[in-house]
């Protein structure tokens, strides 16, 4: 009886899978891509949290970090040093214990609640890492990739507004 159950509830999957028409999922990763990244080709704010004295004592400072971050986005021109209050901004978070260490890089855009009839900032795009590692082995294999992965996804989303820019 259960093999029925079974089979019947694969059935029904494989024909809402079927009946999906195709190209609907990249319509949709498609709108929320440029909900999350869209900014017109527009240059962006850098925010680096604060570090602690175990980041110091590793090497990691703040200049370092901003530094690094900082030279990729002016080579993909999305930084100016230019920086407005109202541009949507990369917020860079590191985190170490030891030689353990959480990075964590988000976007943060102005939006507006309609419910709510607030604006203000709001996360629309996430990524991080983890592991163990050296000042050296933070910047190169967290914040470097880190860095580039969202800027690959800012232009990958903002092309056609970057195409007109140049």
């Amino acid at each position: 009886m259960r093999s029925f159950i079974f089979v019947g509830v694969l059935l029904v999957w494989c024909a809402v899978v079927e009946a999906t028409p195709k190209g609907a999922e990249d319509e949709n990763s498609a709108t929320t891509d440029r909900f999350n990244l869209w900014n017109e080709c527009a240059p962006i704010r850098l925010v680096v949290e604060e570090v602690d004295r175990n980041e110091v004592a590793m090497g990691l400072t703040k200049e370092v970090i901003i530094t690094t971050i900082r030279s990729r986005l002016r080579a993909a021109r999305l930084y100016t040093g230019e920086d407005q209050v109202s541009e949507p901004y990369l917020y860079v978070n590191i985190n170490t214990v030891k030689s353990a260490f959480s990075i964590s890089f988000s976007f943060e855009k102005v939006l507006f609640d309609p419910l709510s009839g607030q604006t203000n900032y709001a996360t629309t795009w996430r990524e991080g890492a983890d592991g163990r590692g050296s000042a050296d082995y933070i910047l190169s294999a967290g914040v470097s990739r880190l860095t580039d992965t969202f800027i690959d996804e800012y232009l990958r989303v903002n092309e056609e507004a970057c195409q007109r820019k140049k």
